[in-house]
């Protein structure tokens, strides 16, 4: 079995354990329709993890050469993680900033948006291939893939990873989580495509340049 397989085993099974337990704590402790939002929510992470780790990403086959990575997926997953552990205690327990004014639509539309970024993020993960790295880095035989959804955007999984990130506090009906995510999390992902796009200009020079001026960032039609 390759480490990364193994790897892989290792975090669904402690999603499954973390899964059945706040799945039982749930039911024994919140009223009927916060227990479903929160079971719901588990099994569509838990389909999604299980769908991108083994079938849509690709180990690659060669090595990193360079890795300019800055720390981002280190700060994106902290502040991530900082935003869901909030967002589900205010959900469940504290409710000091649950929008209950709001719900269920909040709910709906938070379910509705971590949707749609899948399909955004599954395009991404299958144009890109074995070249996706979750730090910024280079292969050994890189190049410069501009196909599939890459064709108008650069950042495909940036911007499916910015919806998820959105849909969790509008999830959990959480303000304050979602004040977390936009002073938080969008920086530090904002500052991370920055790192990224120099990095890819210093390593493709005019061939990332030309990308760059017939394309779109995040956003197609918005943000060069």
């Amino acid at each position: 079995m390759e480490p990364r397989q193994r790897r892989v085993i290792i975090r669904i099974f402690i999603f499954l354990l973390v899964f059945v337990y706040i799945g039982y704590l749930a039911y024994a402790l919140l009223p009927p329709f916060d227990f479903r939002v929160i079971m719901l929510f588990f099994a569509i992470f838990l389909s999604w993890t299980l769908l991108s780790e083994t079938m849509v990403y690709q180990a690659p086959d060669v090595y990193v050469i360079e890795d300019e990575d800055h720390h981002t997926f280190l700060w994106l997953q902290l502040s991530f993680f900082l935003a869901l552990l909030y967002s589900s205690i205010d959900f469940a327990g504290s409710h000091y900033t649950r929008m209950y004014f709001i719900e269920p639509w909040v709910i709906v539309s938070g379910f509705i948006l971590f949707l749609i970024s899948c399909p955004i993020r599954w395009q991404g993960f299958k144009s890109i291939g074995k070249f996706f790295n979750h730090r910024v880095a280079l292969y050994q035989d890189h190049r410069l893939v501009k196909s599939g959804i890459y064709s108008r955007i650069r950042h495909p999984i940036y911007l499916g990873n910015l919806l998820s990130f959105l849909a969790i506090p509008l999830i959990f009906s959480s303000w304050g989580g979602l004040l977390i995510i936009v002073f938080l999390t969008i920086p530090a992902l904002i500052y991370r495509i920055k790192i990224e796009e120099a990095f890819l200009l210093r390593h493709f020079g005019k061939e990332y340049k030309e990308y760059m001026d017939q394309s779109n960032g995040i956003l197609p039609g918005f943000i060069k």
